[in-house]
């Protein structure tokens, strides 16, 4: 073989490795962005609304677990479809939630737990009575507030038991309320009532679902309400315009051209009130020679918003009297 076939072998096998190269970067390359969009598909299925309860769970503090009813609430629970499990917990009969938070990360789904802020304390009417009786409930909800790092929420099971009963040592219903109403503006805690383990698992079911959908719903636009139609805002603000556009029209014979037209120079409430407290007695003048355009093209028509119009408007957000009829 001369030395121009070997060079010429050589190059052959030289571009054949050079190809087999390129073949599996293509090849890794592909595969990496199938592993990317299967993990962006996973992180998009774990928002939808369906499977928002799928990455909850319920952890029950040990005591609750191992007490009388514990081993039907936590069957209960995950016969509704819920992840429960039973844990230390910083004090007895608390109840945490844990969120499980999706992420795509070159490929691979990233599974992190994040702790809901919200905590119930599940606590036996039985127990606090005695409390109640021995003076030491405010010290218990100092307690419990200093370690849960912040005020729980009493689920309080039992209470029309409790208040049946002829133990000497019970309290009042009027001395459980008093104690309770200290709580909430002491404390900030609120007292819910359960008799059953039946009402305490469906309790915690519509508590987590509630959990589940919060910061879903948090990032959803706002829907207001106004007059005839509602009107959604964006988190940047875009839709506010509508809004304000919407609520002149609540006013008595407050046209949608004519309200498009204060809006246009007052484009916010505070713009329009700092004008009025400005202009005083003259502001109803100047609203009412606001140009108001009516229709498009060779069917355009201008006219003013007129002293009737004015005169509404400056009356409803000027008047002090709330039985005062707008005219």
């Amino acid at each position: 073989m001369g030395e121009g076939e070997k060079r010429s072998a050589q190059e052959k096998r030289e571009e054949a490795a050079q190809r087999k190269a390129e073949r599996e970067v293509k090849r890794v390359e592909k595969e990496k962005e199938k592993a990317h969009k299967q993990a962006l598909n996973a992180v998009s299925k774990g928002m939808k609304r369906e499977n928002w309860m799928e990455y909850m769970t319920i952890y029950l503090d040990h005591s609750l677990a191992n007490d009388k009813g514990g081993v039907e609430l936590l069957t209960t629970l995950q016969l509704e479809g819920l992840q429960c499990k039973a844990s230390t917990q910083p004090l007895p009969g608390a109840v945490s939630f844990i969120r499980t938070v999706l992420s795509a990360d070159d490929g691979d789904v990233i599974r992190d737990e994040v702790a809901e802020p919200t905590v119930i304390l599940v606590q036996q009417a039985e127990a606090l009575t005695a409390h109640i009786a021995n003076s030491t409930l405010l010290t218990y909800a100092t307690q419990a507030k200093s370690i849960l790092g912040q005020a729980p929420t009493l689920l309080v099971v039992g209470l029309d038991k409790v208040m049946k009963s002829k133990k000497k040592n019970a309290v009042t219903r009027l001395q459980w309320e008093e104690e309770m109403l200290v709580l909430q503006f002491q404390f900030k805690m609120s007292a819910y009532y359960i008799e059953t383990t039946g009402e305490l698992s469906e309790h915690l079911r519509m508590l987590c679902k509630a959990v589940a959908e919060r910061p879903h719903k948090l990032d959803k636009e706002l829907y207001i309400e106004c007059g005839k139609d509602s009107v959604s805002v964006a988190k940047d603000g875009t839709g506010l315009l509508k809004v304000w556009t919407k609520q002149l029209q609540d006013i008595r014979h407050i046209s949608e051209a004519i309200a498009n037209a204060v809006t246009a120079q007052y484009p916010s409430p505070r713009l329009l009130l700092q004008f009025l407290e400005k202009e005083g007695a003259g502001a109803v003048q100047l609203l009412a020679d606001i140009n108001v355009r009516r229709g498009v093209g060779s069917l355009a028509s201008n006219r003013r918003v007129g002293p009737e119009a004015a005169k509404r408007i400056v009356q409803y957000f000027t008047s002090t009297d709330s039985t005062e009829l707008i005219s």
